[in-house]
């Protein structure tokens, strides 16, 4: 007799790539009773993508699109469920601050997020800001808005624990694979490796930064930049904890964002002075930090941060994904419904990662999700990247 098609899949479901969305949607599709292979070019947990760091921000208020608060809403009981489900403490609600030009889009824009989902919230003024956080330059003109539901995530201890969970599930993962091609074939979608293949029913395609090395539809989707993250010594510590000194953003003449001490030495600030530059290959990221953009630092951490030893004692370079309207690609390819692409959420992505693996398991299981993502679909009008951008000089 012979096999049915189903019959002879290695597995109902393969994730690529377990960074920060695949070991989400791993664990969700395992949660679900889904068969589910992982494949990881690197270790589990590495450093070499988006999301590694010591922390990254999680706020429920939105700068750009308020459709992703209730996405943010319900990444927040999944936190707290993989927490409850492993006994590991991931997400730490010590409150989040956006400050900057009181006229800045991004400030009216979480503002305007806050009052129309109703979130909890507070207004400062300029003299309320320099009172309760002078930790900032503040002046005259200058505004923020305080979000009690924010807060900061460990990120490797969140993908390992997520990739943990999904095993004890029963996902197989494979680490140290490298996935040369994904193929689809009138049985299947063939995930093909430098060891062998196998095939699956659906394959959810969550690379990060190399979405575009996996999947050939992502060559001029999906484009890698660098980023560089850098760690500063303060004067007095006790002024930069958790208690006193929440996440925040600065928005306007100079966008930064930075975490409080949770080494009991430094504090994390990202700073971006100009666009993250392209890395054209991903194999060999560029990996020294040079001395022009470490005096950019230098300069901005000496002006907005006056209690920091200006010049970093330690820094990172990671790798990110972004599409040309800064929005991920979530959903089906438009010609095969077979493979789920969940790509390009650098830059706001990782305190969304648990509720995206839910959509994802959704689209695995239905076909469809209840979720209003429909703005984030893969076949929406997305502009190519400019050939110079995709093709080293």
């Amino acid at each position: 007799m012979s096999m049915s098609p189903e019959a002879q899949h290695d597995a109902d479901v393969a994730v690529i790539g377990l960074g920060a969305i695949g070991a989400m949607a791993a664990w969700r599709l395992a949660v679900r009773g889904h068969g589910v292979h992982g494949y990881e070019r690197f270790g589990i947990g590495h450093d070499r993508g988006a999301f590694s760091g010591q922390t990254r921000r999680f706020s429920v208020q939105s700068q750009r699109e308020p459709r992703l608060t209730p996405l943010a809403l319900q990444a927040l009981d999944l936190w707290r469920g993989l927490e409850s489900a492993t006994g590991r403490s991931l997400l730490h609600l010590v409150g989040g601050l956006i400050l900057g030009p009181s006229d800045a889009p991004a400030l009216v824009a979480a503002h305007a997020s806050a009052r129309a989902a109703g979130l909890d919230h507070e207004v400062l003024d300029s003299a309320e800001l320099k009172e309760r956080f002078p930790q900032h330059l503040v002046r005259a003109g200058d505004a923020g808005v305080l979000d009690p539901k924010a807060g900061f995530l460990r990120p490797e201890l969140s993908v390992v624990t997520a990739a943990q969970r999904a095993e004890e599930l029963g996902a197989v993962v494979f680490d140290h694979t490298r996935v040369l091609g994904v193929e689809p074939e009138a049985d299947g979608v063939v995930v093909r490796t430098e060891t062998g293949s196998r095939r699956y029913a659906h394959v959810v395609v969550a690379p990060g930064a190399r979405a575009r090395d996996v999947l050939p539809a992502m060559r001029t989707a999906v484009l890698p930049r660098r980023v560089v993250q850098a760690w500063y010594v303060p004067d007095d510590i006790d002024r930069y904890r958790g208690d006193v000194f929440p996440v925040f953003e600065r928005v306007g003449d100079v966008n930064a964002y930075g975490f409080p001490v949770v080494d009991g030495a430094t504090i994390k600030i990202g700073i971006y002075t100009t666009g993250h530059p392209v890395v054209h290959d991903t194999d060999n990221p560029p990996l020294t930090v040079g001395r022009e953009l470490l005096h950019l630092f230098r300069d901005a951490v000496a002006t907005y941060f006056p209690g920091l030893h200006a010049d970093p004692v330690a820094t990172t370079i990671g790798l990110e994904g972004y599409t040309t309207d800064g929005q991920p690609l979530l959903g089906a390819l438009p010609d095969e419904p077979r493979i789920i692409v969940a790509c390009g959420f650098s830059g706001a992505g990782f305190k969304f990662a648990p509720a995206v693996g839910d959509v994802v398991a959704d689209l695995v299981t239905d076909g469809r999700t209840p979720r209003d993502v429909d703005f984030l679909a893969p076949d929406r009008p997305l502009a190519d990247w400019p050939p110079d951008a995709l093709t080293p000089a």
